[in-house]
C-alpha cells in the first residue's frame, strides 16, 4: 500500500506567473515586430500579464546604455522583476580580449545599477544571433566572424561569460535561432538584410523569452503573431526544447533558489540534500526548516515529499514522489520480543519486553499513517510501558521501535 505524507502547513505564494514589471533595453534587434509586445501577448494569452517598458535606439551598446539618461531614468523608474540586457549585435562576437574590455565592464555596471535600483529584480542577458552569413566586415581580421556558426559560438561564450559574472540568466534567442535553423532551412529568420528579425524570427525570440522568464513551455499558445498554426507549433517547439531541455547551461535557476533535492536511504531514515546554494531558508512536508535534513518514516512505500527553498526575494518550489525500501529488519530480535496489548484498545495500550535478550532501553514513536509524530518515549530494558491513547482520535497508528544499533521494528495499533 502506497503512503503519503500529507503537507504540512506549507501555503506559500509561490507563482511563475504572478504579474511581471519587464524592461528591456538594446537596440533594433530588440524593437524590431516590437519583441516586448510580442512576450505581453503571448503571457496575455497564457491568462498572464507583463507590465513592460523598453528602451532601444539603434545600434546602441551596454557601454552607451550604462551612460545613457534615460537608459538610467528607467532603470530607477520602479522595481522592476526583470531587467533585459542586449548588446550591439556584433560586439559579444568580437575576439575574447576585446569582448574584456569592450562588453564586460558595462554589462557589469548595468547590472549593479539594477540591483542597486531594487536588489530583487532579475537580470537576463539576450543571447542574439549570428549573421546569416557571417560579419562579412570584419571577417578578415577575425576568421570566426566568417560564418555563421562562427559568429554564433562566440556570442554563445560570450552571453554565458556576462552571466556567469554577474549571477544572471541568458534568454538563448541565438541558440534557438541555430535549432531552428538546423531543422528546417526553408523557414527564414531574417529580412533582406540578413541581420535583422522576420516575424517568424521575432516570434521566435518570443517563445524564447517567454520559457527563460517564467520557466513555462510556450507549446500550444494562441498567440500567433500572424504566423500560421504550423510554423508557430514549429517555434514553439523549438524555443522549448532550446529553454527547457538546457536550463542551468542557460543559468536560469543556477543562481536563485532552487528546490530540487536528493537523497539516501538508512533504513526507514531519509537523508536529504539541497540541490542548490543560493538558499537561505527550507521547508520540507514532513516539517522541517533545515537546508539538509533528516526524517524517518513510518513505514516503507512511496511518499510524496514537497521542499521550498527561498532567498530574501523568491522562492521555488518542487514535489517528488520517493520510494522508501523495506530494510529487511532483524525481526527475529525485535518484533518477536515485543507484545502490544490489547490491540485493538479502547483507552490504554501495555508493552512489554518478553525477554532479556535485548540488553538496552528501546526508543518508541507513535506515529499517525499521515506520517505525524504524536508521542515518542523510552521503553527500558526489561520492562512494561503503558501508553493512554484516549486523547488520540480513532483509527489506526504506527508505533516504531528502534535500538541502539538504529535496527527498527513497526507494529500496527487500532484505537476503536
Amino acid at each position: 500500500m502506497k503512503e503519503k505524507i500529507l503537507i504540512l502547513a506549507l501555503i506559500f505564494s509561490i507563482s511563475a506567473f504572478a504579474q511581471k514589471k519587464i524592461l528591456f533595453l538594446g537596440n533594433s534587434y530588440t524593437a524590431v515586430n516590437n519583441l516586448p509586445n510580442l512576450l505581453y501577448q503571448m503571457a496575455l494569452a497564457d491568462g498572464e500579464t507583463i507590465i513592460f517598458d523598453s528602451y532601444t535606439p539603434g545600434g546602441y551598446t551596454l557601454q552607451q546604455h550604462s551612460n545613457d539618461v534615460t537608459a538610467l531614468a528607467k532603470i530607477n523608474s520602479q522595481a522592476w522583476d526583470v531587467v533585459v540586457l542586449q548588446e550591439q549585435s556584433q560586439l559579444p562576437s568580437f575576439p575574447p580580449f576585446q569582448v574584456i574590455t569592450d562588453v564586460l565592464p558595462f554589462a557589469k555596471k548595468l547590472d549593479s545599477l539594477i540591483h542597486v535600483n531594487n536588489p530583487c529584480t532579475q537580470t537576463v542577458f539576450y543571447m542574439t544571433w549570428g549573421r546569416k552569413y557571417g560579419d562579412q566586415g570584419n571577417c578578415a581580421n577575425y576568421p570566426p566572424l566568417c560564418t555563421y556558426a562562427g559568429m554564433q559560438e562566440r556570442l554563445r561564450e560570450s552571453y554565458l561569460l556576462m552571466a556567469d559574472e554577474n549571477h544572471a540568466r541568458v534568454s538563448p534567442v541565438g541558440i534557438a535561432f541555430q535549432n531552428s535553423i538546423a531543422a528546417d532551412t526553408t523557414l527564414d529568420l531574417y529580412v533582406s538584410d540578413f541581420s535583422h528579425p522576420s516575424v517568424a524570427g521575432s516570434y521566435l525570440a518570443a517563445c524564447t523569452f517567454y520559457a527563460s522568464i517564467f520557466k513555462r513551455n510556450p507549446v500550444g499558445n494562441t498567440f500567433l503573431s500572424g504566423l500560421s498554426g504550423t510554423t508557430a507549433a514549429f517555434l514553439q517547439n523549438i524555443a522549448a526544447h532550446t529553454v527547457l531541455d538546457s536550463l542551468s547551461t542557460w543559468k536560469i535557476g543556477v543562481y536563485e533558489p532552487n528546490a530540487d533535492f536528493s537523497f539516501t536511504q538508512n533504513g526507514l531514515t531519509a537523508s536529504f540534500t539541497s540541490e542548490n546554494v543560493y538558499s537561505s531558508s527550507h521547508s520540507w512536508s514532513f516539517g522541517s526548516t533545515l537546508y539538509n535534513p533528516d526524517f524517518t518514516f513510518p513505514t516503507a512505500g512511496d511518499f510524496s515529499i514537497t521542499h521550498i527553498a527561498c532567498d530574501a526575494c523568491r522562492c521555488d518550489s518542487l514535489t517528488k514522489t520517493i520510494h522508501i525500501n523495506s530494510i529487511g529488519i532483524e525481526e527475529n530480535v525485535l518484533d518477536q520480543f515485543l507484545k502490544i496489548y490489547p490491540n485493538p484498545s479502547n483507552e490504554y495500550v501495555m508493552i512489554a519486553l518478553l525477554t532479556n535478550t535485548i540488553s538496552h532501553s528501546l526508543k518508541l514513536n507513535l506515529i499517525s499513517m499521515d506520517g505525524k509524530q504524536l508521542y515518542n518515549s523510552v521503553l527500558p530494558e526489561n520492562s512494561n510501558l503503558k501508553i493512554d491513547l484516549r486523547k488520540f482520535k480513532k483509527g489506526n497508528y504506527l508505533m516504531n521501535f528502534e535500538d541502539v544499533s538504529g535496527r527498527i521494528c513497526t507494529k500496527k495499533i487500532t484505537l476503536e
